[in-house]
């Protein structure tokens, strides 16, 4: 009986037992694969993709700018003429006139308390046309065309294109409306301070409970409106109403916490720095200003306000853009790569 003869493999036919290489390797860099975009197209950082995304696409900035100051100049004009028509229906008397030029925080909300009950049904139709104001579609367009370019460039599936304007106008709306939380915030001060010294003895006591009250309801205020902000991007990403889409930006702000605030700590620094400096250049143009020129440092003033809120607005769409990317990417940000 003969030992059989291992198998020995001809050195000029290729072995099956190791790895081939004719085949293309996802591990490699440069593949990429839904949640990672092609590595010269887009940063790690989000806030670089927010910068990233305005660079690409200028017209986004132009949209922003358009439905933003057209709806600020809008809503002044709508203020404007309601105290217009305000001051002819309703006779404020002298008293009360001087007591609004006293400054008096009780004493301003006691006669602005009765002038709004005096007032309701013009305040009432007031509301509406701020809230028809409010309706418009700049908000739900920029998202749109902020996460779909970012789907795009991850590679990530989203919901279908569809308008959905009737989602993002209610959102808008809801923004508008929580401004009302400030007015109750200082409302609230001025009982609580009314009930706690009710002789008025005490008017530092007063004012420091008053103001209490507004940084509270400011504090609550900045966390809604963080909310309602980030609600379209999963208008976009989900294809969900506006309840879902206020529900699904709660969870994703208890998921992404740190994601979140490191974004706007950073944006918020930026717009502290670009404040800074055009405010020391306002200082330096009134302190500096000519004599007798009146007309040239008003103007100068002015072009530079001009450029602080375009500055401020190209840094919060940075933000929003920088919002959406960690919302794009959500999905695959735990994941190890392929």
């Amino acid at each position: 009986m003969t030992k059989p003869e291992s198998y020995q493999p001809d050195k000029d036919q290729p072995r099956t037992d190791q790895p081939r290489t004719d085949q293309p390797r996802t591990d490699q860099p440069g593949k990429h694969h839904p949640g990672q975009a092609e590595p010269e197209k887009v940063h790690a950082d989000a806030n670089s993709e927010g910068f990233r995304i305005l660079r690409s696409d200028p017209a986004l900035l132009w949209l922003e700018l358009l439905w933003r100051w057209s709806f600020g100049l809008g809503l002044l004009a709508v203020f404007f003429l309601a105290y217009t028509r305000l001051r002819q229906a309703i006779l404020i008397s002298d008293a009360d006139q001087a007591i609004f030029a006293s400054g008096d925080p009780l004493a301003v909300a006691n006669a602005g308390a009765a002038l709004i009950a005096a007032s309701q049904p013009f305040l009432l139709r007031l509301m509406a046309q701020i809230c028809g104001a409010a309706a418009v579609p700049g908000p739900g367009l920029t998202a749109r065309l902020i996460c779909r370019r970012l789907a795009s460039d991850y590679v990530v599936p989203i919901a279908p294109d569809a308008p959905r304007w009737t989602a993002f106008a209610l959102l808008t709306m809801a923004r508008v409306l929580m401004l009302l939380i400030l007015l109750i915030g200082y409302l609230a001060g001025v009982l609580i301070a009314a009930w706690v010294d009710p002789g008025r003895q005490n008017l530092l006591a007063d004012a420091l409970i008053v103001l209490v009250s507004l940084a509270i309801s400011a504090v609550v205020w900045s966390g809604v409106n963080w909310v309602l902000s980030l609600a379209p991007i999963f208008v976009v990403r989900d294809g969900v109403g506006p309840l879902d889409a206020v529900v699904a930006a709660m969870a994703f702000i208890r998921r992404r916490y740190s994601y979140l605030v490191a974004i706007a700590l950073w944006n918020s620094t930026l717009r502290g720095l670009v404040a800074t400096a055009i405010t020391l250049a306002g200082a330096a143009t009134v302190i500096w200003r000519p004599l007798h020129a009146v007309m040239p440092t008003v103007l100068l003033l002015a072009l530079e306000t001009l450029l602080y809120l375009l500055s401020s607005d190209f840094l919060l769409l940075a933000r929003f853009a920088a919002y959406s990317s960690v919302a794009m990417r959500e999905p695959h940000l735990d994941e190890p790569p392929i």
